[in-house]
């Protein structure tokens, strides 16, 4: 941890071990942590969050704050001193961990926050909170009292940047269909035609349909069920939202075995270890393989999670190299849950890797963790352990235990 006394220096370089963040994390923050913190503190997380892709300078990030160096450090020392954050330093780098805020619950059963807290907002705002009550208003109308942009800015000297701005006007963007060789469609458009869905919606949600099958394992008559109850019928639409409520009453069923590719010409390149997971990643559906991954710690599959594997298919990732990554998290990383940032992060390189399969996604991490030890080694050593942005690999005795909670999954769903 930095020491009390340590003076921060605006050209030290800064990286930012990622968190997941949504919207009751945003409630929580806005609600109970920003009357203590203020809302240089509240910008400056929010940047960390923002900057855990990449490294910048200190001064980056002073530019983007617009605020001092003295204010940064006094922001820095009020998200450590509530719990929101960890600093580390080593030589000219600085690490910082951003911890999700409580919440409404964790949050005031902590003696040191609900005192301050109650100091903060008084006993009237405080009661409000915890009694979960809130004012009514009656209705209002008046004028209108907005500035415009020069009047809260000056009369600014602006130059227009020398970009083509047609590049970020929004496209409808088309994506070729998604085909898997054990799933057939054809049964479903017929089931759709019968309730009288049009064969253009039909076409629309070809690549949701099939993508629903590849990710969790649906077979044709269990997509056909779901989409029975969340098909409005008076419009003939199909609506996401109905469908994914009932996602999880199937999710955890077993599926049928996957046909398996031949990726003879590169198991030489791999352990038996490997080339089991290799095996499990591409008999189980990403779903069932993250559902697998994380109850060996007692886990469960959040829906943040699903959005997440959702994503990182619509990505263009095959089932199997997403359970790679989802391995590579999960066991490699020793991370309790698949963050969205990291995952696509880890998605981008396998992209830009141009990764095919399982066992190309194996070798590509291995290739990249060379790439860093070497590049690491170069400089003295990793930064910290708790740093965990590079591609770890995974401990043997947990890499096992994952392999071994795998086979006995396949194990029972044969016995089935």
């Amino acid at each position: 941890m930095i020491e009390r006394q340590t003076q921060l220096n605006a050209y030290w370089n800064f990286i930012v071990n990622p968190v997941s963040f949504d919207s009751n994390d945003l409630k929580n923050l806005t609600r109970f942590y920003l009357p203590l913190i203020g809302v240089d503190s509240f910008s400056t997380y929010f940047q960390l969050l923002d900057s855990s892709e990449t490294s910048y300078q200190i001064n980056d990030l002073l530019d983007l704050l617009n605020i001092s160096l003295t204010g940064f450090d006094d922001a820095r020392k009020k998200l450590e001193a509530t719990g929101l954050l960890n600093s580390y330093l080593d030589d000219r780098t600085l690490l910082f961990k951003l911890k999700k805020p409580l919440s409404r619950d964790d949050f005031f059963s902590d003696d040191l926050l609900s005192s301050f807290f109650f100091s903060v907002v008084g006993e009237e705002r405080f009661q409000i909170i915890v009694d979960g009550t809130k004012k009514t208003f009656p209705n209002f109308s008046g004028i209108k009292l907005n500035a415009n942009f020069y009047e809260a800015f000056g009369d600014l000297s602006l130059k227009k940047p020398k970009i083509d701005q047609s590049q970020f006007k929004k496209t409808k963007k088309s994506f070729p269909n998604i085909d898997a060789d054990d799933f057939d469609f054809s049964i479903i458009e017929d089931n759709l035609k019968k309730y009288g869905v049009s064969e253009t919606e039909i076409s629309k949600e070809h690549n949701f349909i099939v993508s629903q099958h590849l990710i969790y394992g649906f077979s044709e008559e269990q997509i056909l069920d779901l989409l029975a109850n969340s098909l409005l019928i008076d419009k003939k639409t199909i609506e996401h939202s109905l469908f994914r409520q009932q996602i999880n009453k199937l999710a955890s069923k077993p599926r049928q075995q996957a046909e398996k590719r031949d990726d003879s010409d590169l198991s030489g390149q791999l352990s038996n270890d490997e080339r089991q997971l290799v095996k499990a990643a591409q008999s189980l559906a990403p779903y069932q393989f993250l559902a697998q991954l994380k109850q060996v710690r007692g886990g469960i599959v959040t829906s943040s999670e699903q959005k997440n594997l959702e994503h990182l298919f619509d990505l263009g990732l095959a089932p199997d190299v997403i359970n790679i990554l989802t391995h590579q998290v999960i066991i490699g990383m020793e991370s309790s849950n698949l963050p969205a940032p990291l995952s696509q992060a880890i998605a981008d390189s396998f992209l830009q890797a141009k990764v095919k399969n399982a066992a190309e996604a194996i070798l590509s991490i291995k290739s990249r963790q060379k790439k860093q030890n070497e590049k690491h080694n170069f400089k003295n050593g990793p930064l910290q352990k708790e740093k965990k942005i590079d591609y770890g690999t995974a401990e043997k005795v947990d890499n096992q235990i994952a392999l071994d909670a795998l086979a006995k999954y396949q194990h029972e769903k044969k016995n089935s």
